[in-house]
């Protein structure tokens, strides 16, 4: 797993990949210790947010280009979702009885951009259980907060 993000666009996503697979190791330290904790993860798809707006327009004078083609495309109802649909996947893996731990649960539809809440499967670069124990410990050392255990 590569530490060093060259352009705003990479670091979101790595950060991002980096929830995933706290997440996941999160929920295999659970059930290996009997913490009782269940931890998945999820993503909204593509939702019309201010992200689109505010992240790639902060010091410019003029707005993005992104936030036009993004409110345009969701007047278009293609590829972009609105925030009350883009939550609902995170509601699912937080609320729902049938959601289980250590599963990715995103939008239903073409591409993952918009749909209704489902269990995805895991994106390749998530899989690995060596990068998500050693994002693990490297989260214990910088907070200094470290769990037993059982």
């Amino acid at each position: 797993m590569s530490i060093i993000a060259r352009s705003p666009v990479r670091a979101y996503g790595q950060s991002k990949l980096a929830n995933l697979l706290f997440a996941l190791e999160l929920d295999r330290r659970s059930t290996s210790s009997g913490w009782g904790i269940v931890s998945n993860a999820a993503h909204p798809g593509t939702t019309l947010t201010n992200l689109y707006a505010a992240g790639p327009n902060l010091g410019r004078a003029r707005p993005a280009p992104y936030a036009a083609i993004m409110k345009r495309l969701a007047r278009w109802g293609i590829f972009v979702q609105s925030v009350d649909a883009g939550v609902r996947p995170l509601l699912y893996a937080a609320t729902s009885p049938e959601a289980k731990g250590g599963r990715l649960y995103g939008p239903d539809g073409w591409g993952e951009f918009t749909g209704k809440p489902t269990e995805l499967a895991l994106y390749k670069s998530a899989r690995s259980e060596v990068d998500a124990a050693r994002l693990w410990q490297l989260s214990e050392r910088l907070t200094g907060v470290t769990f037993a255990a059982a």
